[in-house]
Parts: C-alpha cells; structure tokens; sequence
C-alpha cells in the first residue's frame, strides 16, 4: 500500500565473512525482541515507552526517534517520548499521520512512511493504541521491513497491559482516597475543607487542570457555594464578566440535569461564555456533571482542560459519577449537622435567654460574656476548636442558676452565707443538667471552673494555678468584668476603667496573670 523501496538497502552478493556477521546480527536482533517481553514488568507506563523505543532504537540503528499514544481520535498522537526531533517537524509528522491514517486501517501493521520517517503503528485487538516513529540512515539492518512487525506485535501486548494497569491503578488510588474521605465525613464536617480535597482528587484521577464547584438551593438562582480549585501554583479568579463562573453552560446543566462533554470550545456555542472565564487561563475542553443524588439538585461538577493531549474519557465520566455521589453525601450530611447545630444552638440560646430572665440584673449577661470570652480567646490564640468550646461555655456557664431560687437571685441586698452557698452550687448543678448530654460533654470543664480562683480559694473543687482549665480561665475574668460593669441590687455598675483597674488588682489572686494582662490590654485598645 505504501511504497518503503527507499528502506530496501541495495546489497551485493554475499561473502561467507558477510553471511557470518549477518548471521550474528540476527542474533543480536533476535535477543532484542525476546527481551521485549520483559518490558511487560514495568508498573510506570512512561519506563515502558522508554524501554520500547530504546529497543527500537538499538534493532533499526534509528538517529532520531519518538513514540506516541492515541486518545478518542485514534489519528491524533499524543506524543510521550522525542528524540532529537524539532517541534516543526513533530508537527507535520503528525499531520502527515492524520491524513494517511483512514488509508492504513484497512491492513494491520502497516508500515506508513512521511518524510523521512517510518511510522510503525502498535495495534492491539484490532485497535491502534500507539505508534513508533523512526529516522533511518544507511546503517539500518537489510531485514529492517521483517524486524518491524514481529517488534510492534511483542511491544503491543506488552503496552496494553501498561495502559490498562494505570487506568486500574490510578482508579484504585483514587477510590481508595474516596474511601479515606467517606470515614472522615462523620468527625468533620467543614464542607469547604472537605470539597477541596474531593476535587483534588478529581484533578488527580482524570488528569486535568482546573475542578469547579457549584452548589444550590432551589429558591435560590444564584449557587450558594462556588469552590475553585487547581494544579496552578497561584490562586485563580473568576473573570468579571463571568458572573462568578456561573454561565449559561452551568445553567444549562442545572435546568436539565444532563452531562456535558466538550472536547473542544472552540466548536461550541458555549465558546464565548467558557473559553476565558478564568482570569488568565484559556478552557480548552470541559466535562461538566450533575449532582442529583435522590430527586433534588444538588449542585454541578466541572472539569476543564484534561492534559497529555488527549480528550476527557468514558472512564473520567465514571470517576467523576463516582465523586459526585460522595460529594452529595458530604452537602447532605454538612447541611444536616449544619441544621443539628443550629438547632442546638437556638435551643441553648432560649434556654440561656430563661435563665437571664429569671435575674432581671443581668439581663443578655450571658451574650455578652459569650462575645468578650471568644474575643479574648482570639487574642491570645486559642485554636479554631478551642475557640467554639469557648462559644458554647460563655453561653451555657451560668446554666445552673436555673436551679437558683428566684428570690436569692432577685434579692435587693448582699446575701447572707446561706443564701450565697446556694448561689455557689449553680457550677455543680449546671454539670448535673448537661451530664448527659454528650454533645455538650466538651464544655463542662468551663462550667464547672469558671468561678475557680488562681490562688486556689475559688469553688467548687478549689483548684489552683494551672490545674484550672485553660479555658475556664478566660471565662472566668470576662464574667468578673461583665458583673462588675453591670447594675446589681446592691450596688451600681463599675465604670469601665475601675473595673479594668480592679482586675489588675486581683490578677495573679484570683485571675489567670498573663490572661488578665490581655484582658485589659484588648479592653482598653477596643473601647470594650
């Protein structure tokens, strides 16, 4: 079909010394292709290509070489392997290849010549998967023509098992991630932190660039949440013009519920909205997919710019079904802690709001103390976990006083010792409400420590110095303060700088030294 007379080396008529080392260069070529079957031990698809074409190059004595893949469009060679080829000729060789490419599917390991390049295409069942491309010269062997097929028949078996080992291996990976994720999914449910890692994954499973986010509620028509990630080192940034990244391909998907694959913008209606909606990055191509677990939308999936050359794959459609059914267990389960939270939180603001309003004095004591206590805590610090502790603590630390008669929280003068040993069990009693309360179980130690002293002279269990918990420590002063700021039957409300003055007074008896420090400090720099 193709004429490769200009590979048939003219020789004369053989000697006996010719024949000799004719003799012992089939031998050489023989041993080559026997260890060809030995390149089926490779796990890493790129030391395959490398040990191929270097077999290549050693039967056929090639001075420059290549070998490529083919994707979706079996003409189009991505190109994994160059040796000493100019990118201007790479290209031609494969334009040239595309044009002879319908020709040779007809016949099987056809030799194709362009230029001066033999192309030698690698086919397995009945299928090109890739191609070695040879620069020949006078020192190619005579028997280069039978050399060739037998070459491309032992590298195909072996290449086969090589693609299909890093499309298993990488879906093993990633679903073995997934599997990592899913266990974390019922001890953390920060969505963004975890739809950051989902679409990392998805970028590493499907070999592309950039994964987006989009998440909605039905009233809403705007997404709710919208992540962006990517493998570029700098942040990227939705366009101005893009309305956040939420075009009307995205629409489209959200009205319709159906995937979209485009191999290539520069064919689609969608080309204007899509290809530069990212500040300085072009969208090549796109696999976009619904998040629709049960009959509710969820939010939509988008993949751009699948590298290596090649277009999106069935297999990328799979993975990426995959994740998103994990990712709406995620949306779900945080939406659902996010309402079960909320839910706590309102039930134990009323509850903290009946407990203010049997202590007519120290009405929205309990906000107050929440706020100056979290602040503090920032101040000095305090991790995010710590930090809601602190939120729940400042909230709940007079919880107690529920079970505090009335009467001798509404009393108009000083208690007498009767009357205050009732009002110091109110730690002790807020214990007993929440004992069994498991979510609330983190914040008891505030509770119970809150009126505890630094010389150890505080209640209930008068602990000293560093044995009260940390964050009882900083309640404990905020509560002070806010008291002593606020009107009492007995007397009327410190100002703010005779209280700041009282607590470095008290500091190192009956506060946290280094607390109380920061306390006044932040209090006089913020106006509190």
């Amino acid at each position: 079909m193709f004429n490769i007379d200009w590979l048939k080396i003219k020789t004369s008529t053989p000697s006996a010394e010719s024949l000799l080392q004719e003799n012992e260069t089939l031998k050489k070529q023989l041993k080559e292709l026997l260890t060809l079957d030995e390149t089926g031990f490779f796990v890493e698809l790129d030391s395959l290509l490398k040990a191929i074409l270097k077999k290549a190059i050693i039967l056929c004595k090639a001075e420059s070489s290549f070998i490529a893949l083919t994707g979706k469009d079996p003409s189009d060679l991505n190109v994994r392997i160059s040796n000493l080829i100019l990118e201007e000729k790479m290209e031609k060789i494969r334009e040239g290849f595309k044009k002879e490419y319908s020709r040779w599917t007809e016949t099987e390991n056809e030799i194709i010549t362009i230029d001066d390049f033999i192309l030698l295409p690698l086919v397995r069942r009945h299928k090109i998967i890739g191609v070695i491309g040879l620069k020949l010269n006078s020192d190619a062997p005579d028997n280069i023509c039978e050399i060739l097929p037998i070459m491309a028949k032992k590298a195909s078996g072996s290449l086969e098992s090589a693609i299909l080992y890093e499309r298993m291996f990488k879906r093993l990976l990633v679903l073995s991630n997934v599997f990592i994720l899913g266990r974390e999914i019922v001890s953390n449910i920060d969505l963004s932190t975890l739809v950051d890692k989902f679409l990392k994954i998805a970028i590493g499973g499907t070999d592309c660039q950039i994964a987006i986010i989009y998440l909605f509620r039905e009233k809403y028509n705007f997404p709710y949440f919208i992540r962006l990630t990517s493998t570029f080192q700098k942040e990227l940034h939705f366009s101005s013009e893009s309305n956040g990244g939420y075009t009307e391909l995205i629409k489209l998907v959200r009205k319709d519920d159906q995937v979209r694959t485009i191999y290539s913008f520069d064919d689609s209606e969608f080309k204007e909205s899509e290809t530069h909606k990212i500040v300085d990055i072009t969208i090549k191509d796109s696999i976009i997919v619904p998040l629709k677990p049960r009959d509710t939308l969820l939010g939509v999936i988008q993949l751009c710019n699948k590298q290596g050359g090649s277009s999106f794959t069935f297999e990328d459609l799979d993975l990426l079904k995959i994740l998103g059914s994990q990712i709406a267990f995620v949306i779900q389960n945080a939406e659902l802690f996010s309402n079960l939270e909320k839910a706590y939180l309102d039930t134990l603001s009323a509850l903290t709001n009946a407990i203010d309003a049997k202590d007519r004095y120290t009405r929205g004591h309990s906000d107050r103390v929440t706020d100056l206590s979290v602040r503090l805590a920032t101040e000095v610090g305090v991790n995010k976990d710590e930090i809601e502790k602190i939120r729940l603590g400042g909230m709940l630390h007079d919880i107690g006083k529920i079970g505090i008669p009335e009467l001798i929280l509404n009393k108009p003068g000083r208690l007498d010792d009767q009357e205050y040993e009732i009002i110091k069990s109110h730690p002790v009693l807020g214990v007993s409400i929440l004992g069994n309360v498991e979510f609330l179980q983190k914040v008891v130690p505030i509770i119970r420590h809150h009126h505890e002293r630094f010389d150890g002279k505080g209640y209930p269990d008068r602990l000293k110095g560093e044995e009260i918990p940390y964050l009882a420590r900083i309640v404990s002063i905020v509560d002070t303060y806010d008291a002593m700021t606020t009107n009492r039957p007995y007397r009327k409300a410190l100002t703010r700088e005779e209280s700041l003055k009282e607590i470095e007074r008290c500091k190192e008896s009956q506060f946290d030294p280094e607390l109380a420090d920061a306390f006044i400090k932040m209090a006089r720099r913020d106006g509190l």
